[in-house]
């Protein structure tokens, strides 16, 4: 979708709301769609989510951004706070029944049928690769809830003072967190 065709529909959402507030929302909302969605979307799927339940709550969490925006919320860190209402999506999936009826995340995207052949390399490595890939989502479970998230929002493009802020930890730990997850995968997935 093109920005015009998603600030049209923006303006069609939020048609009613007047003044200065709402245009530089919308603005504001677009200008980090276009940054994050992919990183965020990406994001909710590391966390477990179906990639259906990954897009509505890229849906949500950018909503939320809209609204939080209209109402003059706190622009600091509004990259930080976009992945914070995201962890707090994601741990309310989690605790909802809906979350128990579905299936879990499979990297290799077709519950279990390892067809994603890389294009680079000999049929050995591909086939090294893609046992790494079936390994990581239980190499993920082995680190600690606070090493996981800090990895998971790392890939996902957040800086460590983001994390931080998101987590409420110290920057340092961030750094120690994110390393010592590092460490931990590359062991698990020799």
């Amino acid at each position: 979708m093109a920005a015009s065709e998603r600030q049209a529909t923006f303006l069609t959402m939020t048609n009613g709301w007047r003044g200065s507030a709402r245009l530089d929302a919308d603005d504001e909302v677009v200008r980090f769609y276009d940054e994050l969605h992919e990183p965020l979307y990406r994001y909710f799927l590391y966390r477990g989510l179906p990639a259906d339940d990954a897009a509505e709550g890229v849906q949500e969490t950018f909503l939320r951004l809209f609204q939080h925006l209209r109402a003059r919320g706190n622009r600091t860190n509004l990259r930080g706070w976009i992945f914070q209402v995201a962890r707090n999506l994601i741990r309310d999936e989690f605790k909802s029944a809906r979350h128990k009826r579905t299936e879990q995340f499979d990297v290799t995207g077709e519950r279990g049928r390892g067809d994603h052949a890389d294009p680079r390399g000999n049929p050995e490595e591909q086939i090294l690769r893609l046992e790494r890939l079936r390994r990581l989502p239980l190499s993920l479970e082995n680190l600690t809830t606070q090493q996981r998230e800090c990895f998971l929002l790392r890939a996902s493009g957040l800086r460590y003072r983001e994390i931080a802020e998101v987590l409420g930890v110290s920057v340092s730990n961030v750094g120690e967190l994110v390393q010592r997850a590092i460490d931990q995968l590359r062991e698990d997935l020799r």
